[in-house]
């Protein structure tokens, strides 16, 4: 967990830099990326059901 925080934290400092669209468009696919990776242990680690991540994600009517 605490590598993939590490991770967000520096490709959300590099993203300001980014020179080009692509690096900017792959920058962003890295983040979200890793940010799909640490909900997935967020959940696993307080043992949410399908029913409370379906409302965590928003996908619940």
């Amino acid at each position: 967990m605490v590598e993939l925080v590490e991770t967000m934290l520096k490709l959300h400092k590099d993203l300001p830099k980014a020179k080009t669209p692509h690096e900017q468009e792959s920058l962003q696919r890295q983040i979200s990326a890793t940010d799909k990776q640490t909900d997935a242990l967020e959940y696993e680690l307080y043992g949410l059901t399908r029913d409370e991540i379906a409302i965590d994600e928003g996908w619940a009517k």
